[in-house]
């Protein structure tokens, strides 16, 4: 009884909060939301959208006021400027693509279950672009805290869900987060007024803005997903890239290369340390360069794993997220026209061993009328300092003339212990045998953790060189 009797109480105290919370808002709302300014930006409409953006350009220096509501835990002490909020807006330079203004705790003010912010903001003439995200909702009491992600993609799955247990009696179970974020997320948005000039001078453009001679936009915008683009150099070109991905403890997890098509070299990689914080969530990351490379073949990839996509963000966001994933332009317009979006190279396969499975033995021959080069693909499982399933090519002496070595591998998207070898070896004229050996758990159709992001070429590939 005693539960039921509390959980009645909240709901009566929130719906008192409501009621009062609308007759504040009517009473002092700010002269802006009277009409007294016009409004040149608006984002609204969380409840299906966890991200909106609008862009706007300014002919001149300009004052702007900003008004926005979010959301964030409460806290009992000052609430400091690196506490994240859930629900916040910012602003971009378009041109610089960094933050000029964010809401945060400390240039914010408590208002009921709000976070307000409703400040005036002097701005430079340029391009600029708001933003405003709420991926998740959060509850906090005293020194309790408790939050969940709000992914839009299952909304209707947790509609019926009913409180229930110890945390429902105060509000901390999931059924009862998402119907107090239901109740609030209508109310979030921000809003950018005009307090002088001529509205009609300020443009408005769809963010993010895309800046000149881009070549390659590989979009990260799901999860588990896999892109590539090959591209071919006519010339020596100079390249600028802009990344942004997610990483954590040692290793990224979202993130792309650049690999020379013929070699099989990444010529270009996006990694934890050369990489820099993207704001929002600590593991976003972002990586910015200019790069020369030579006359060539070459392929851009881009992958995500299992979580934290535009798809759904299960953290705060990065405070570019429309760019989620690989760009590259290229900086003098003169190598533009050296610049060709290509098919990737065809391969003419010797011999393979793929799509194999838990606790294989399996071996296949070929033979070359003559000495040449030959690529060598395998994707297979590796822990710690070893391989567990082995993958090797032999002579016909039994000689091992290439063996995947977990050493000289990399990471083959999804699980960590996927591991992907792609080389180019000499090889004489006589006759080779591929074998792969695989163990009880995790290979092809059998996955015991995330699969790579390959999964049909598991196992061993030989390819001939052109």
């Amino acid at each position: 009884m005693l539960p039921f009797l509390l959980s009645e109480a909240a709901a009566l105290i929130r719906t008192v909060h409501a009621v009062a919370l609308f007759v504040l808002f009517v009473a002092f709302a700010p002269a802006a939301m009277q009409g007294g300014e016009p409004r040149i930006v608006g984002l609204h409409g969380f409840e299906t959208a966890e991200v909106r953006q609008q862009g706007f350009s300014l002919p001149r220096p300009t004052k702007v006021h900003i008004y926005a509501r979010g959301g964030g835990l409460h806290q009992i002490l000052h609430t400091s400027s690196d506490n994240p909020l859930f629900a916040y807006g910012w602003i971009l330079n378009a041109t610089t693509r960094e933050v000029v203004w964010q809401m945060d705790g400390a240039n914010t003010k408590r208002d009921w279950e709000y976070r307000v912010a409703d400040r005036y903001l002097d701005l430079p003439a340029g391009s600029y672009e708001a933003y405003f995200a709420n991926h998740g909702f959060g509850q906090g009491l005293f020194f309790a805290q408790w939050t969940r992600n709000i992914d839009r993609r299952a909304l209707e799955a947790g509609a019926n869900e009913r409180p229930h247990g110890f945390l429902a009696t105060m509000g901390a179970d999931d059924a009862s987060l998402l119907r107090r974020w239901r109740e609030q997320v209508g109310n979030y948005g921000m809003k950018i007024y005009l307090p002088g000039g001529n509205p009609s001078e300020v443009s408005t453009f769809e963010a993010p803005l895309r800046w000149k001679n881009i070549v390659v936009a590989l979009s990260a915008d799901a999860d588990n997903g896999h892109w590539t683009q090959a591209f071919h150099l006519r010339k020596p070109v100079t390249l600028h890239v802009y990344a942004e991905g997610e990483g954590s403890g040692r290793s990224m997890h979202d993130y792309g290369w650049i690999t020379d098509a013929r070699s099989r070299v990444r010529v270009w990689e996006m990694t934890l340390d050369k990489s820099q914080y993207a704001g929002g969530a600590r593991k976003n990351r972002r990586q910015v360069e200019t790069i020369p490379l030579p006359a060539g073949d070459y392929e851009a990839t881009f992958i995500t794993d299992d979580s934290h996509s535009p798809a759904d963000w299960n953290a705060a966001p990065p405070c570019d997220p429309g760019l989620y994933g690989l760009t590259l332009s290229v900086p003098a317009d003169a190598d533009l026209p050296a610049v060709t979006l290509t098919k990737p190279l065809s391969w003419t396969v010797l011999a393979e061993l793929v799509r194999v499975g838990n606790d294989q033995d399996r071996r296949t021959s070929f033979t070359l009328a003559t000495a040449q080069s030959a690529r060598v693909y395998a994707v297979a499982e590796g822990d710690g300092d070893d391989m567990a399933d082995e993958g090797w090519l032999e002579d016909a002496a039994g000689t091992r003339v290439w063996t995947m070595v977990r050493s000289h591998t990399l990471h083959a998207g999804g699980a960590s212990k996927n591991r992907l070898a792609d080389e180019l070896i000499s090889l004489p004229r006589g006759t080779y045998t591929l074998r792969f050996k695989t163990d009880d758990s995790h290979a092809y159709g059998h996955w015991n953790d995330d699969p790579p992001w390959d999964p049909e070429h598991y196992g061993l590939t030989v390819y001939a060189v052109k």
